[in-house]
C-alpha cells in the first residue's frame, strides 16, 4: 500500500490504518464517535493527502478546464475555488472535483484519490490544441484539512492571521517559516475549516504544530471514519458510492453544478437529452423511523403492504447528532420526493423510513 508523507505522525498518534483506495490510511485515532463530536464542536486534524492534485496551467488552461468540467469557471475569480464535475461523454460522472484558481491561467484540480491516475490520462487524452500544460503534483504536494468550530482561532495562532478573513471556497497563498502554501476555505464536514497544501516534506512539521497549538484548545486528529460519518450528514457525495461512471449529475441530483448555458463541455448533449426526458432515478436522503443503521447495498422497497424493491442504499450509518439511522439512495424519481415513506431492507426486515431534503445537519451561525 502507498503512504502519505504524514505515516510516521499517524503512527505517533497511534493510529488504527486500514488499506483505503491503495493506501494505508487512518480510520480512527481516539475512535470514530469521539473525533466526530471534536470536530462538530471543536476542532479535529485530518491527512487528505491521498487525494490527488493536479496543475493545469497556461493561456489555454480556462478554457479548457471549462469543457472539460460541468460547472462555469467564468464565475471563479482569481483565488477562489469551486466544485465541479468531470464527465464522460454518456453524461456519467468521471469524478467530481473541486478547482482551485491560484492565478489567471493557473488552476490547481484536486480529484479523489481512486481517481487520480483515471483523470490525469482523461485530461491528456483531451488536451488536443489547448495552450496549457498537465502535471500530476500528488507525490510533491501533501493536503491537511483542519475543521471545527475552533478552526479560525488554530489559524490564528499558527500565525496566518491573514488568512483567517477568508470567506468560503477562498483560498490564499501565503508562507510558514519558508516556502509558500496554498490555504483553502474549504472541506468535506460541514464545519468552518481550511485546506492546505503545502511541499509534501513539511507536512509533518504543519502536522505537528497544529497538534501541539492546537490541543488546549480540544484539537485531535481525525480519521477516515469520522470524515464519512461528518460528509453523511451533510449528504456529500462519495465517489464509489453514491456517484460513478454509470450516474449522471442530474440523477445524482447535482443539477446545480451543470451549467448548460455556459457552451460546450463533455456529457452536455446527454444531459441535456437526460434533462429533457427526466431521469429515470433520483439520489434521496432518508431518515429510518426505527432504530436500525443502514448500509451501502442494503434494498430500498416501497412503502406498501406487498412491498417492492425500488433502489439501493449507497451510503448509510447512525448519525450521532440525530440518533437515527440515515442515508442515501437512488430510487425512481416518483417515490423521491420529500415525504414520501419507503422501506429498508435491513438483513431481512423491513424499516420504515421517510424520504427528506438533504441536509441532515445544519450547522448553527455561530460555528461558521
Amino acid at each position: 500500500m502507498k503512504r502519505t508523507p504524514l505515516f510516521p505522525n499517524h503512527q505517533a498518534c497511534h493510529a488504527k490504518l486500514v488499506d483505503f483506495a491503495g493506501w494505508e490510511m487512518p480510520i480512527q485515532y481516539s475512535g470514530v464517535i469521539d473525533e466526530y463530536q471534536t470536530v462538530r464542536s471543536r476542532a479535529g486534524l485530518f491527512d487528505v493527502s491521498h487525494m490527488g492534485r493536479i496543475a493545469v496551467t497556461g493561456e489555454g488552461a480556462s478554457s479548457f478546464l471549462q469543457r472539460m468540467t460541468t460547472n462555469d469557471l467564468t464565475h471563479v475569480p482569481v483565488h477562489h475555488s469551486q466544485y465541479s464535475m468531470i464527465c464522460n461523454p454518456r453524461g456519467g460522472i468521471e469524478d467530481d472535483i473541486f478547482i482551485y484558481r491560484t492565478k489567471a491561467d493557473e488552476f490547481l484540480v484536486c480529484v479523489n484519490a481512486s481517481n487520480r491516475e483515471k483523470i490525469v490520462t482523461w485530461l491528456r487524452q483531451h488536451i488536443a490544441s489547448d495552450h496549457c500544460t498537465i502535471e500530476d503534483r500528488s507525490s510533491e504536494l501533501a493536503q491537511l484539512a483542519l475543521q471545527g468550530p475552533v478552526s479560525r482561532e488554530l489559524i490564528s495562532d499558527l500565525g496566518l492571521t491573514e488568512v483567517t478573513a477568508l470567506k468560503p471556497r477562498q483560498c490564499a497563498e501565503t508562507t510558514l517559516s519558508g516556502p509558500s502554501l496554498l490555504v483553502a476555505r474549504t472541506g468535506y464536514t460541514g464545519e468552518l475549516g481550511y485546506e492546505f497544501y503545502l511541499p509534501s516534506e513539511l507536512a509533518g512539521e504543519l502536522w505537528s504544530r497544529l497538534i501541539e497549538i492546537g490541543r488546549p484548545k480540544g484539537l485531535k486528529p481525525a480519521g477516515l471514519g469520522a470524515r464519512d460519518l461528518l460528509r453523511l450528514e451533510m449528504a456529500y457525495l462519495l465517489y464509489g458510492n453514491d456517484i460513478n461512471q454509470e450516474t449522471t449529475p442530474l440523477e445524482a441530483g447535482a443539477e446545480w453544478v451543470v451549467r448548460f448555458e455556459k457552451g460546450e463541455f463533455i456529457g452536455r448533449e446527454a444531459l441535456l437529452r437526460q434533462q429533457a426526458g427526466t431521469p429515470s432515478t433520483r439520489l434521496i436522503a432518508f431518515e429510518l423511523l426505527e432504530k436500525a443503521v443502514p448500509r451501502h447495498g442494503f434494498t430500498i422497497t416501497d412503502g406498501h403492504s406487498s412491498p417492492k424493491p425500488i433502489g439501493t442504499v449507497t451510503s448509510g450509518n447512525l448519525s450521532p447528532l440525530l440518533q437515527k439511522g440515515i442515508g442515501l439512495g437512488y430510487v425512481s424519481v416518483a417515490m423521491s420526493k420529500p415525504g414520501a415513506r419507503i422501506h429498508i431492507d435491513i438483513r431481512g426486515k423491513l424499516i420504515p423510513a421517510v424520504v427528506v431534503k438533504p441536509p441532515f445537519y445544519r450547522k448553527s451561525k455561530a460555528n461558521g
